[in-house]
């Protein structure tokens, strides 16, 4: 035998510590992710910091069904969407699978002011709404309907 120490490496395991959705794995959290954990944990508004916001305007005829089955399949795809974190942030607990609505918000009725204004808020409302790290999910998904051809996805 050489002298080469074995060592151990943290490898994804089965196991379900919420009860009520199956996991596909836990990972160890990376240093990035536990300080994200802390601060959520100190000051739930310092997660905040991390939180990031992406709007798309969509014009032209819209398929909303399509759309929500592609935001489903993009969080089905992808591991890091369906993600959470344990209670002591120690780990990284994968869903094996996940619903993301997609709620459709019409606001084709409201006047120009007040439909900028409810733009505003919306966009304001989800960039201040910390993220539940330990249940999820980690992503959420918006359709406005401003106009029969127009849309905005946040």
């Amino acid at each position: 035998m050489n002298s080469i120490e074995a060592t151990t490496v943290a490898t994804a395991v089965d196991y379900d510590p919420f009860a009520d959705a199956a996991l596909a794995r836990g990972v160890p959290t990376t240093e990035p992710q536990r300080e994200i954990w802390l601060a959520a944990k100190l000051e739930p508004e310092a997660s905040l910091a991390y939180n990031e916001s992406v709007s798309l305007r969509l014009t032209g005829k819209l398929d909303v069904a399509a759309l929500q089955g592609a935001l489903q399949q993009l969080t089905d795809r992808h591991e890091a969407l369906r993600a959470s974190l344990s209670a002591d942030g120690a780990e990284l607990h994968i869903a094996a699978g996940m619903d993301l609505p997609c709620p459709v918000r019409d606001l084709t009725s409201l006047g120009d002011v007040e439909r900028d204004a409810e733009i505003r808020s919306t966009l304001h409302r989800v960039v201040m709404t910390p993220f539940d790290l330990e249940h999820g999910p980690l992503v959420r998904a918006e359709l406005l309907r401003l106009a029969a051809q127009e849309h905005l996805l946040v």
